[in-house]
């Protein structure tokens, strides 16, 4: 008898042999879980790089690469992630007109999977003055013009058909290689302004003729939304996920227009505003939310800012439904660090397997009849398709997956329960037959996400009770 099952039977009483179930009640793990497609992301970098110094970053994602073979690490000063986040200027990837250059996508994709992690991109098509700009060959060709924003850059003209014609040629040549790679994490929709964030002036229509444009080549999952202006009303309206760019802003210079320590930030005069304005309520629950910080949280640090402030822009996070959070690879202070790992154990989903009630004998023609309360404790779903809930049963050498009918991608926040009959098929012998579950990835079997509960086993499955055959 496992330790749950003893734990329970001194608070219920003994087993009677006359019983018709069984019942297993997991102990809930409060540990940090390390699953996919939630929680931190690094940034340029992956898993195992060293961080950017100080409070600086770079723009520009990474061009040339030392592929090690190596297990996933932490670097010191992080935390463990399973995203990392890389973008990339358009002179890097079409240096020449017509002759694109994905080198550095494929071997982010191939780094990442070695470090356990899989990859969040974004194409920028120019940055700010002092970054590379739009690539010369456009320039020689297509209208440009100098920005009214405050970014001093050379932009193109964004309603001119030149620019949608070259610039959705990228992103339909960049889709027909990597839109259904499995470890493509998600994709940006960036085309205005300096790195693609929305800073620049352009009709309505043409937003949407570029928003549609993506989701010709993108599943809407995949898609993000930056938040600010029609780009991110328009996208929210298609189902898309969406981001924010400077999540944490908390500043409070007045600028001699309120009185200081009260000034304009967008964690107070722009997100709540935005997401209200999109009627963005309820896209968490099937495209995903994901944030990067405004500078990073060790100039929040250096900047003073205090621990209730912190707080609140976490409690901020869950409000919003986030699922990832990118603070720009740079060291995460001491003071910050146990916040930020409770703020990854709620960020996205969570789940933990309260109870699991199953006929104590197989049915007629190998059936399993059980009911399984799951409740997720995030605030989030699992968006991806690629899993599935899963029992395995093992006799000896004998063993079979069974995969459930469940839709994961429909656990929301809160309560979730099956009521189930599965079909073995394996020709086991009479007597006692162990009964695991887990979530698996659905082509291999293999476990890949971790429950919320005590007692995984180093291949991944949950031991819950047996099933007696006779």
């Amino acid at each position: 008898m496992d330790k749950y099952s003893v734990y329970w039977t001194k608070v219920s009483g003994s087993y009677d042999p006359k019983e018709i179930y069984k019942k297993v009640r997991p102990i809930e793990s409060k540990e940090f879980l390390l699953n996919p497609h939630k929680g931190f992301a690094t940034f340029q970098h992956f898993n195992g790089d060293p961080l950017f110094e100080g409070t600086t970053w770079s723009e520009s994602g990474p061009l040339k690469f030392e592929v090690i073979k190596k297990e996933p690490e932490v670097v010191d000063g992080y935390l463990p992630t399973t995203i990392s986040y890389c973008r990339w200027f358009w002179r890097d990837f079409e240096p020449e007109e017509g002759k694109f250059n994905w080198d550095m996508v494929e071997k982010s994709l191939e780094v990442a999977k070695l470090r356990g992690q899989s990859l969040q991109v974004r194409l920028m098509p120019f940055g700010s003055k002092t970054q590379p700009q739009l690539p010369e060959w456009y320039m020689k060709k297509a209208p440009i013009r100098e920005s009214k924003t405050s970014y001093g850059h050379i932009e193109p003209d964004y309603d001119d058909e030149t620019y949608f014609k070259y610039w959705s040629r990228v992103i339909e040549d960049f889709a027909s290689k990597f839109a259904n790679h499995p470890d493509l994490e998600s994709f940006d929709i960036a085309f205005i302004g300096p790195w693609g964030e929305g800073a620049g002036e352009l009709k309505d229509e043409v937003v949407e003729k570029f928003i549609d444009m993506y989701l010709k080549f993108f599943d809407k999952k995949i898609l993000l939304a930056n938040m600010g202006g029609y780009q991110y009303i328009y996208g929210i309206k298609r189902g898309t996920g969406w981001r924010n760019d400077c999540f944490g802003d908390m500043r409070n210079f007045g600028h001699n227009v309120v009185p200081n320590g009260l000034g304009w930030n967008h964690m107070f005069d722009a997100y709540p505003k935005f997401l209200c304005k999109a009627r963005a309520y309820d896209n968490w629950r099937t495209a995903p939310v994901v944030f990067e910080t405004c500078h990073t949280p060790l100039w929040w640090y250096e900047n003073d800012m205090p621990l209730e402030f912190l707080d609140f822009i976490i409690e901020q996070g869950y409000k919003y439904h986030c699922s990832v959070f990118m603070p720009k690879y740079t060291r995460i202070p001491n003071a910050y660090r146990e916040r930020f790992i409770n703020f990854v154990k709620k960020m996205g989903y969570r789940f933990v397997i309260r109870q699991l009630k199953f006929e104590k004998k197989l049915r007629e023609k190998m059936k399993f009849k059980y009911e399984m309360w799951v409740e997720n404790v995030g605030v989030a779903p699992l968006y991806r398709d690629r899993y599935k809930l899963a029992f395995k049963f093992c006799q000896g050498k004998k063993e079979e997956v069974v995969h459930s009918s469940e839709d994961i991608t429909k656990w929301l926040p809160g309560d979730v329960w099956i009521d189930e009959e599965l079909r073995l098929n394996t020709n086991f012998e009479e007597g006692e037959i162990e009964v695991y579950v887990g979530i698996v990835d659905k082509e291999t079997n293999i476990p890949r996400i971790k429950f919320a509960i005590e007692g995984i086993k180093e291949d991944g499955w949950y031991f819950m009770e047996k099933v007696e055959l006779d």
